[in-house]
């Protein structure tokens, strides 16, 4: 699978970590791209397509993708050169009113490409004209309304005026430049209203595009580029041609490279816009309809749990009632068992007592023959039959309570 990380013709960086990368990509990067390797958030080297600054163990640019590396995160950008419009509004010191959009030329290069990390230590990982703009937008305003104050609305209109203020731009912006890996390329001043918000329009429809991951797709990403591209220098030449005091020669070659670009055709936006909407809401149809699929998938699970529970509550119901009278059965049955050993062993000490009594009687009668008779044998008769009383009341009370226990 080809991998692309870049979908959209006016994406200018774009931060990525390892993980976002499918396995088993191909990743190949065309002359105008770069890209800044990252291992555990240290800066290791910068990749083009012709040239490698990598660890030299790593091997070819695809193979730094993959689990078994170190944690790694990359910071792909296009060279560019990228443009970048700011609208500017004023009034000059002689009451003329200002109103033109400057279109600012910068560049990337693999040797600044690293700087562009400060993009996303900000928050932004990916990175577009418009984030340019935002940042340059406070200190390009400022410049070009000190250099067109000085000027009327004439003068404000000839390349000579339109090249201070670029050297101007140059000078003011190195320092934020720099510090974000941009270069200053130039840049022209277009004043005609329909033109800019021509210009302007056309950067707000492309922000819009986005590129799926097929071949198809890529393709159309080539023509948009140069249709891109090509948008750009006849904006750049329609403006310069617009300006007073350009020579006759340089005009007369500007218009010959115009007449060029409009000869080689127009890639159709208007038309691929349309392509894009009609897959946009066939895309959104199909994530509506998988979601209700999903929702109508949840509710049928509900359901049919709902039967599954109440076809299993007669049965529940069945075997909880049979066990309960089980139970009850169970409990009479030992209540029953109680009440006759209970009986029973109120009889038993009732017999015993009615024994005790009688033996006690006969004792009494014994002991006084033993103790009163005059003739040996029969005093000796009656011990004897004492003693074999007193051992069977011993062992019944012994019986007794074994039967108790």
């Amino acid at each position: 699978m080809h991998f692309r990380w870049r979908t959209n013709p006016t994406v200018i960086a774009q931060y990525m970590n390892d993980s976002d990368v499918p396995r088993h990509s191909e990743v190949t990067l065309k002359p105008n791209e770069v890209c800044v390797v990252l291992e555990n958030g240290k800066i290791v080297g910068s990749v083009s397509q012709t040239h490698m600054e990598v660890n030299p163990q790593i091997g070819f640019f695809g193979s730094l993708f993959g689990r078994a590396n170190p944690v790694r995160s990359f910071m792909f950008a296009f060279t560019g050169p990228h443009s970048i419009m700011i609208q500017v509004r004023g009034v000059s010191d002689s009451g003329d009113e200002i109103n033109c959009l400057l279109t600012l030329k910068v560049e990337i290069t693999r040797e600044t490409a690293p700087r562009l990390i400060s993009f996303p230590a900000n928050g932004n990982m990916t990175v577009q004209a418009s984030h340019l703009v935002e940042l340059l937008s406070p200190m390009t305003i400022a410049t070009a309304l000190e250099e067109l104050r000085k000027l009327d609305s004439t003068t404000m209109r000839t390349a000579e005026s339109s090249d201070d203020i670029m050297f101007a731009l140059k000078s003011r912006l190195r320092g934020t430049l720099d510090s974000h890996g941009l270069l200053f390329r130039g840049g022209f001043i277009t004043w005609s209203k329909t033109a800019a918000e021509q210009q302007l329009q056309h950067q707000h429809d492309l922000e819009r595009i986005k590129i799926e991951q097929n071949a198809e797709s890529s393709k159309k990403l080539i023509e948009l580029e140069n249709f891109v591209a090509n948008e750009q220098r006849k904006h750049e030449l329609s403006a310069q041609l617009s300006y007073s005091g350009v020579l006759a020669k340089e005009k007369a070659e500007m218009q010959l490279e115009m007449d060029r670009l409009l000869a080689a055709g127009q890639f159709d936006l208007q038309k691929f816009k349309q392509e894009q909407e009609i897959k946009d809401q066939q895309a959104d149809a199909e994530r509506n309809k998988m979601l209700k699929d999903a929702e109508l998938a949840v509710e049928v699970a509900k359901l049919e749990a709902e039967r599954q529970k109440h076809l299993a509550s007669p049965a529940q119901e069945a075997k909880a009632e049979k066990m309960n009278k089980a139970m009850e059965m169970f409990e009479q049955v030992q209540a029953r068992k109680q009440d006759r050993m209970q009986l029973e062993n109120e009889q038993e000490q009732q017999r015993l007592e009615q024994h005790s009594k009688a033996s006690q009687s006969t004792i009494d009668v014994l002991e006084k023959i033993a103790a009163n008779s005059d003739d040996p044998q029969v005093q000796m008769e009656a011990l004897k039959q004492l003693a074999e009383l007193r051992k069977a009341d011993v062992a019944g009370q012994k019986d007794a309570y074994n039967a108790n226990d």
